[in-house]
Parts: structure tokens; sequence; C-alpha cells
């Protein structure tokens, strides 16, 4: 376990989750939500350096993932019962107010929690994810974003992907998180994923219908971080994620990938820091 963080199973309302804490108790608290395929320990390496500036840290499995419940069925994995988590998980904890930061798929429900929970945030962070009315517009969008964005689609036909993604010691993920990993990393990742019923629940994601919003414009200080070599998000849709963020800024790192806290932690932790 890295040191000073603890994990712990919270009940919550409608689930129970493996939640990853750590840093000072009396620390301003940031929410750090993980994607596909990913788990909490994705933002380990932010973590720390977080937890060495002072901050409250709490990352979870969210549901679906890892060492968090995994219910069945589509229903279970609608966007707001992901986001009621969230906010059920920070008042559990005692946080009215907290800093939230999302990174993929986690960041499309960081999106979604400041869409409907604004009054609970004090700044929101999103790294590689479009805002939710780019995603149900992405057909306006340059073509490459198209090829980019095929997983999309593939992920919600039956049984195939799941048969695609158990193929030759879980293949496809192995190729697409970060190749920069250690064996020990690796191997934490591939136990994530031999989990029970993980690759039918993190699918469910993907196949549950995305949201309707009725106000897609934002009034909190937002920052949106972006890998200049994203090799499923383009700029093109980070910049118009920009336009529903009227105190919102763009920090696009130069030659980073899509895995910004795995490969890229000290420019995404100082960027986090500086602007809370």
């Amino acid at each position: 376990m890295t040191n000073q963080i603890t994990e712990q199973r919270i009940e919550l309302p409608n689930i129970t989750l493996n939640v990853a804490i750590g840093g000072n108790k009396n620390g301003q608290p940031i929410l750090l939500l993980h994607g596909y395929p990913d788990a909490w320990f994705g933002w380990k390496k932010v973590m720390e350096r977080l937890i060495n500036n002072g901050f409250r840290v709490i990352a979870p499995d969210q549901r679906g993932y890892n060492l968090s419940d995994k219910p069945k069925g589509k229903v279970a994995y609608h966007t707001e019962n992901i986001v009621q988590d969230a906010i059920d998980l920070m008042t559990y904890l005692g946080y009215e107010k907290f800093s939230l930061a999302g990174h993929d798929f986690g960041g499309y429900i960081a999106w979604q929690i400041a869409l409907t929970h604004e009054k609970r945030l004090e700044k929101l962070f999103i790294l590689s994810c479009f805002h939710p009315k780019v995603i149900t517009n992405i057909a306006k969008l340059h073509w490459r974003q198209w090829l980019k964005s095929w997983y999309l689609i593939f992920f919600k036909f039956p049984k195939l992907p799941e048969l695609f993604i158990r193929f030759n010691n879980y293949y496809f993920l192995r190729q697409n998180i970060s190749q920069h990993l250690t064996n020990e990393e690796k191997q934490e990742y591939i136990q994530s994923w031999q989990q029970p019923h993980f690759i039918e629940s993190a699918l469910n994601w993907y196949r549950a219908p995305i949201q309707s919003i009725k106000n897609p414009n934002l009034n909190l200080p937002v920052l949106i971080i972006w890998g200049e070599n994203d090799a499923y998000l383009g700029l093109e849709g980070a910049r118009w994620s920009l336009d529903f963020c009227s105190n919102g800024e763009l920090k696009v790192i130069e030659d980073a990938s899509h895995w910004l806290m795995l490969e890229n932690t000290t420019s995404i932790s100082k960027s986090i820091i500086n602007f809370l």
C-alpha cells in the first residue's frame, strides 16, 4: 500500500465502493474519478503529490471496477446512478463542498456532476474527456475523431466486445493502457481486470444512454487538461468543450498521450495544485 493512502469499503445508500483516501484530514478535499479500464490506483502518483502539498484526496474504484460492487444490468450504470455515487460518497465523508477531477469516462462523470450539482463544487478538473454536449454532437467533429471513437460504437454490441477484451489475456487492454507502466503496475491492472464481472460491468458504462442536459454551461472555475497526442480524443473537441465554461482554461501538454496521470504525473500535479 502506498504510504499515507489507505483503502476502505464504504457502504453508501445504493452501492458499496472501495475507496482510497489519504492526506491531511483537515486539508482541502479533492475527489478523483478514474475512467476505462482504470481503477483508483491510476491516480496514485498524483495523489502522493497532492498529499505532500496538504490536500485530502479521495479516489474510489467506481461502480463496476476493481474491488467495488458490480451490480448487474445496464440500468445500474446509467449516468445519474454513477453521479449519485460520487455525491453520496462525499456527503458520507462530511464534505459539503469539494473540488473534483475526472479522467476519461471519469471526466464525463465529473462533467455531469458539475452540471447537476455545481453548488457542491469548488473547482473542476477535466483530463482527456469531451464535454457531454460535444459527445452527443461528435458527428460534427472532424472525420479523424470518428475513427478515434470507433470503440464507442463497438462496445455497444452484445457479447462480442466481452470476447474481444478477454482474448489473449486482455491483449486489447494491455496494448491500450499506458506503455510506461512497471511490471508491478501492469500486474495490478491485470488483477483488477480479472475481478468477477468486471468486463460486463465496465462495458455497461458505454451501453448506458448519454444523459440529457438542460443547461450545458458552467460558471465555476474549470481546468481542462489534454495530451497533444491523445490517441482517442482530439484537441478540436477539447477546444469546443471550453466554450461551455465561462471561467475555463485549456492546458495542452506537448507530446503527451491519453494517460496523463501515469505519464505526466509532475505536470498534472503542478497544474492541479496551482489551480487550487
